[in-house]
């Protein structure tokens, strides 16, 4: 069995996997030590463990799982099972790497396409043979949101949903219109861009703000919210055998 550790800046996930297959998930929004050996307990066959963070880990945390664990900590050093092209691969995020990962564990020797929207809506491409290539970040829904209220002096910042029409009627309505159906011709228009380029493209959305999208992406698309956890998953598994 294995610990996967996803901490961000919002909530810090933990996830146990015998295989492939997700056996617990918990999420935390002030992780501590004791949170973790909480979760753990009931499996006690868990062999090694992988963190991804982007936070200041807490020495506790991390002493104890090297103590008792094969333990990895996710960087741009650390051997994956795709070709890393990017030319930066310093500055890339391990959560875009971690969900190109994940969606290729779902289409091996496809052209994948991975799409996160959350804070920013970010597009990460690893082709049929397994090269992960890079793609695109842009700011997600509520920051543009935000933006708009934020650099003007009289645009309000309007909560956002599922309705929004195509012409508003009104201030916030035709923000509603303006960011929701610009945001999502973005996404269409990208993904025909990519459809143009790589044959037989397949599609995976993840991401706490794919709700907002998912019914209106015109292509055939595959959503699974917890692609970045099972590409941990993948790196852990394949760093057992290097």
């Amino acid at each position: 069995m294995r610990l996967i550790l996803d901490f961000g800046n919002t909530f810090q996930k933990c996830a146990i996997f015998d295989d492939k297959k997700m056996l617990a998930f918990e999420r935390f929004s002030k992780i501590k030590l004791d949170d973790i050996i909480t979760f753990i307990k009931p499996f006690q066959e868990i062999k090694s463990v992988i963190l991804s963070s982007v936070i200041n880990n807490d020495e506790m945390i991390t002493n104890w799982l090297k103590t008792n664990y094969h333990f990895i900590e996710l960087n741009s050093s650390t051997p994956i099972p795709i070709s890393n092209k990017y030319a930066t691969p310093d500055t890339l995020g391990k959560d875009r790497l971690s969900a190109a990962i994940g969606a290729t564990s779902l289409f091996p020797k496809q052209n994948v396409l991975s799409i996160d929207a959350g804070t920013a809506i970010k597009f990460d491409l690893v082709n049929s043979k397994r090269e992960y290539l890079g793609g695109s970040i842009a700011p997600g829904l509520y920051l543009r949101f935000k933006a708009l209220h934020t650099f003007t002096d009289k645009l309000p910042l309007v909560p956002y949903n599922n309705e929004h029409p195509l012409i508003g009627n009104d201030t916030q309505s035709s923000i509603l219109s303006g960011v929701m159906n610009g945001a999502i011709a973005e996404i269409n228009g990208l993904i025909d861009e990519y459809k143009n380029r790589f044959n037989d493209l397949k599609i995976v959305f993840t991401g706490g703000e794919s709700i907002y999208f998912v019914k209106s992406i015109k292509s055939d698309i595959f959503a699974d919210s917890n692609l970045v956890i099972k590409g941990l998953n993948e790196i852990l598994k394949f760093n057992e055998k290097v």
